[in-house]
C-alpha cells in the first residue's frame, strides 16, 4: 500500500506513541522519553521501520536491521522501530518484549496501540513490514515495504552516508555529522574528521621524535644522501640533542625521519651512549603504539654524526593539545591512555623501562580513513633502560619532575613501577587539565612527590569512581601499592572496558 509521505516530507513526531518497549519509563515519562528519541536522532540519518509480531516478512527482516543498524552506526545511521498490532492480542507488551530480546532489537521501539504512528507514515491501512529513510535534515529520502523493502533502501542510504562524508565534517564520538564550517564538535570537543582529509588541529607539528620545533631556515643538509641510502628532505624540528628531518629512502621510495645527533653532541661518550640505546630499546619494542625504527648509523669522521632513522609520523604532541584544550572529555582521555599504555605495556613485557613518560614525549596521530579515532605514538627512548641493566648509578636521577615517581626523584633504582607512576600522573593532568602537583621550584614539585598525596579529582569532572581510583592507586608513594606495570593499569582503571560509564 503506498505512503501518503512523498519524497522531502519531513519526519512526523513520535508524540502518539503508546509506550517505549524497550526503554525505562514510568508512567507519565513517555514524553520525555520522545524528546530523548527525538535528539537522538537530529542531524543523523534515520531509518525508521514498522513490524509486526505476526508478520512472518516482518520477523525475518528483523535480523537484517540489526545487521544494517550495527554496521552503519558508526557512520551516523540511528534506527528506531515501530511495533504495529495486527490483533488486540499482539497489543500485549511482554510478549513484544520477549521479540525484542531473542531478534536483538537494541533500537527504540515504540508500540503503537492506538495507530497514531501508523497514520501519520502512512495512510491508514498499514502494509508490514514498512521502511522509511530519512537525511541529516529530517526528509524523507526512499520509502520501501514488504520482503525486499530493506534491500531497495541500502543504495539510497549510501548514497546520503557518501554524500554526507565528502561534504560535511564528521564526529566519530557522537556519531554525527556537522556544519561544514566547523572544525570541533560542539558536544564533546574531539577534533572531527574531515571531508578533506587531515585536520589543521594535527598539522602544526609533523615530527617522529621529541621534543621539536617547526624550523622555517633553509638547512645545509637539505638534499644530501646519508650513506647513499637516505635523502634528507625537510628540516622538521630541533630537540637538546638532534635535528629531526623527513628523507626519502633512495632505493625504496618510501618517507622516513631521519634523527642526526648535533655537531656539539658529536664527540660526548654520554651522549653517543643515550644515543644509541634509544635506537636499540625501541627497536625492541614492535607495537602499533611505539614508533619505529627502521636504522642507525654511527659517527662518521668527516662525513655524518650518528643517526636513527624512523617511520614519519604526521602528528602532534600532546603536550600541545594539553596546552590547547586544557583538559580532554573523559571517553576521549582513555581511549588515548589506551593506546598509551598499550605501547608502555609492550616495552614492559621486554623487560625495559621508559623513565621519561611525559605528554611531550607522546605523538597523537589524526583519524583518517582506516582508523576513525586518533592514535598514540610513543616516542624517544633516551632514557630507556632494561630492568636487568645495572650501569646507571643509584643517586642518578632522571626523568621530568612533573611526572617523576618517588624513588625517581631520590635517585633510586627504577622497575616498571616507576612507569605507572608518570602514566598516573599524565592521566590525571589528561583530565583535570594540571598535574598532581605543582610548585615555583623543581624542589618544591619533587618534596610533595615525595611527601603529599595527590589532589583529588574534582566531582564536577564526572569521572567514573573506578577510573579515579585507579588514577590514585598508580600514584602511590610506595610502588609495592601500585599496579605492577602499565598493562595491569590499564586493566585496572579500567581502559579494556566497553563502557566506562557503566563502573559509575
Amino acid at each position: 500500500m503506498p505512503s501518503h509521505m512523498k519524497v522531502d516530507s519531513s519526519l512526523p513526531s513520535f508524540d502518539g506513541v503508546t509506550s517505549w518497549l524497550n526503554r525505562k519509563t514510568t508512567s507519565g515519562q513517555e514524553t520525555k522519553k520522545n524528546d530523548e528519541v527525538s535528539r537522538a536522532i537530529k542531524g543523523r540519518p534515520t531509518l525508521v521501520h514498522f513490524w509486526s509480531i505476526n508478520s512472518e516478512t516482518a520477523k525475518l527482516n528483523l535480523s537484517q536491521v540489526a545487521d544494517l543498524r550495527d554496521q552503519r552506526k558508526r557512520e551516523g545511521l540511528r534506527v528506531i522501530a515501530v511495533h504495529v498490532p495486527e490483533t488486540e492480542a499482539e497489543k500485549n507488551a511482554d510478549a513484544i518484549r520477549e521479540v525484542i530480546s531473542r531478534f536483538n532489537l537494541t533500537e527504540p521501539c515504540a508500540l503503537d496501540n492506538d495507530y497514531k504512528l501508523r497514520d501519520a507514515f502512512m495512510n491508514g491501512e498499514e502494509s508490514i513490514p514498512a521502511y522509511f529513510l530519512f537525511d541529516t535534515s529530517g526528509k524523507l529520502r526512499r520509502v520501501s515495504y514488504e520482503a525486499h523493502g530493506l534491500e531497495s533502501l541500502e543504495d539510497e542510504l549510501d548514497e546520503i552516508l557518501g554524500s554526507l562524508r565528502a561534504h560535511y565534517p564528521f564526529c566519530p564520538e557522537c556519531e554525527l555529522f556537522l556544519n561544514a564550517d566547523a572544525m570541533f564538535c560542539a558536544d564533546c570537543g574531539l577534533p572531527l574528521t574531515l571531508p578533506g582529509g587531515s585536520h589543521p588541529y594535527y598539522e602544526e607539528h609533523h615530527s617522529a621524535s621529541l621534543p621539536t620545533v617547526r624550523l622555517a631556515n633553509p638547512d645545509p643538509l637539505i638534499g644530501q644522501t646519508i650513506e647513499g641510502k637516505y635523502k634528507l628532505m625537510a628540516r622538521l624540528g630541533e630537540g637538546g640533542m638532534s635535528v629531526v628531518y623527513r628523507a626519502r629512502r633512495v632505493h625504496i621510495g618510501d618517507e622516513v625521519a631521519v634523527k642526526i645527533m648535533l655537531d656539539k653532541l658529536a664527540s660526548d661518550d654520554s651522549a653517543l651512549a643515550r644515543f644509541r640505546r634509544e635506537a636499540r630499546a625501541a627497536a625492541m619494542v614492535h607495537h602499533a603504539n611505539v614508533i619505529t625504527i627502521h636504522d642507525f648509523g654511527e659517527p662518521r669522521e668527516g662525513q655524518s654524526n650518528a643517526f636513527i632513522v624512523m617511520e614519519f609520523v604526521k602528528g602532534t604532541p600532546l603536550r600541545d593539545l594539553l596546552n590547547s584544550v586544557g583538559q580532554f572529555p573523559i571517553e576521549r582521555a582513555t581511549r588515548m591512555m589506551r593506546g598509551i599504555c598499550s605501547g608502555v605495556g609492550a616495552a614492559h613485557r621486554q623487560g625495559m623501562v621508559h623513565r621519561d613518560l611525559k605528554p611531550e614525549n607522546i605523538l597523537v596521530v589524526a583519524p583518517d580513513v582506516d582508523y576513525e579515532f586518533e592514535g598514540v605514538k610513543l616516542v624517544d627512548f633516551g632514557f630507556a633502560k632494561l630492568v636487568t641493566d645495572e650501569k646507571v648509578a643509584s643517586g642518578t636521577v632522571i626523568g621530568t619532575p612533573f611526572y617523576m615517581s618517588p624513588e625517581q626523584c631520590l635517585g633510586e633504582p627504577l622497575d616498571t613501577r616507576s612507569d605507572v607512576y608518570s602514566l598516573g600522573a599524565m592521566f590525571y593532568e589528561m583530565l583535570s587539565g594540571r598535574p598532581p602537583f605543582k610548585a615555583d621550584t623543581v624542589s618544591g614539585i619533587i618534596t610533595k612527590q615525595l611527601s603529599e598525596p595527590p589532589p583529588p579529582l574534582a566531582a564536577s569532572l564526572a569521572i567514573p569512581r573506578r577510573v579515579s581510583m585507579g588514577i590514585m592507586h598508580a600514584l602511590a608513594k610506595d610502588p609495592d601499592d601500585r599496579p605492577q606495570n602499565a598493562t595491569e593499569l590499564a586493566r585496572q582503571l579500567p581502559l579494556f572496558c566497553k563502557s566506562l560509564f557503566s563502573l559509575l
